[in-house]
């Protein structure tokens, strides 16, 4: 019993240090955060004048506070009357008959934010139907959440719409709070300039991702990454070869952007290195070299976030797939 009992104080042991990304937050007391539903308050009543005119007091960031003239009237109406919108919004209601879980998620990820960056505030979020055209807007702490881009994969609709197979992959309820970290990530990452090698790309586009993982601790990798199990296995085992295939071809300091399209733009697989390769491999890279860095620097959040020596931060990370 006593060599079972010392196992297990081990065992806990080894998995509470064992993620780096699980800080003590008890000090930081969550905020109260209501997504607000524009698509549903627009589309589930009759717009009367008198529904309008309670639209406007509510949602003034989408109708304004000025009456609407006969115009902006019939052009409301018809955008709720629309089939393709009116099908959408009653998938959303199917997906989304509540945003429970979703407020949960958020409101802990913005007390790890506010953990490592105290001044922050919590945005206000509103959701609402752009015909899956637009996603997430976030300025002046509103943030805009175009809610029909998260209904399923295989979704009918993306199919009329012609959205490619492996983008739909990732229009998922799972991908919604990790799309809003992204957003907010934007905001705390600094930008590299336009002509940047491959590796300050990596690692700006690693760092985003470092920032949504330090925020959202429990995320899956296959969210994080967007990247389909196949394909994280693939990674996996092909981490040294795809180091080895960077430093043979000396792509770490490349400006062009042939070199950013192959490895780091969004493509259902990375055709230099064979159909059944993963996509966005200088992504994965960049990230194992920033956690490779952090490991071996202890350097926090905020700190590495802000460094833009690229090259330093790689010698300095040792890493050695």
């Amino acid at each position: 019993m006593k060599k079972l009992f010392f196992l297990l104080i081990i065992i806990f042991f080894i998995n509470s240090c064992g993620n780096r990304f699980e800080v003590d937050i008890s000090d930081i007391e969550p905020q109260e955060l209501k997504i607000m539903r524009y698509e549903k308050a627009l589309f589930e009543k009759a717009l009367d004048e008198e529904r309008i005119g309670e639209l406007q007091k509510e949602y003034p960031l989408f109708l304004g506070d000025v009456p609407l003239d006969s115009i902006q009237i019939l052009q409301l109406k018809a955008y709720v009357n629309d089939p393709i919108l009116k099908d959408l919004y009653h998938k959303t209601t199917e997906v989304f008959p509540d945003m429970e879980q979703e407020e949960k998620d958020l409101v802990l990820a913005f007390r790890y934010l506010k953990k490592y960056y105290p001044k922050s505030q919590t945005p206000q979020i509103y959701t609402y139907l752009s015909g899956v055209h637009d996603e997430m807007f976030y300025q002046d702490q509103i943030l805009m959440i175009s809610i029909d881009q998260y209904l399923g994969n295989n979704y009918e609709i993306y199919q009329k719409l012609g959205i490619p197979r492996y983008k739909q992959y990732y229009k998922t309820k799972e991908y919604l709070s990790k799309d809003v970290l992204m957003s907010v990530a934007k905001k705390y990452v600094p930008l590299i300039p336009s002509d940047a090698n491959l590796l300050d790309q990596m690692l700006y586009e690693a760092k985003l991702l470092y920032f949504i993982k330090s925020m959202i601790p429990d995320i899956e990798d296959k969210v994080l990454f967007a990247q389909t199990e196949q394909h994280l296995e693939w990674l996996e085992n092909h981490e040294a070869d795809l180091w080895r295939y960077y430093i043979e071809n000396d792509l770490l300091f490349k400006s062009d952007h042939l070199a950013y399209n192959k490895f780091i733009n969004d493509t259902p697989f990375t055709a230099i290195l064979g159909d059944d390769s993963a996509p966005r491999t200088g992504i994965w890279l960049g990230y194992h070299i920033i956690s490779s860095y952090v490991a071996h620097t202890k350097t926090e959040l905020v700190e590495m976030l802000n460094d833009s020596h690229a090259q330093q931060i790689l010698q300095k990370s040792k890493y050695k797939p």
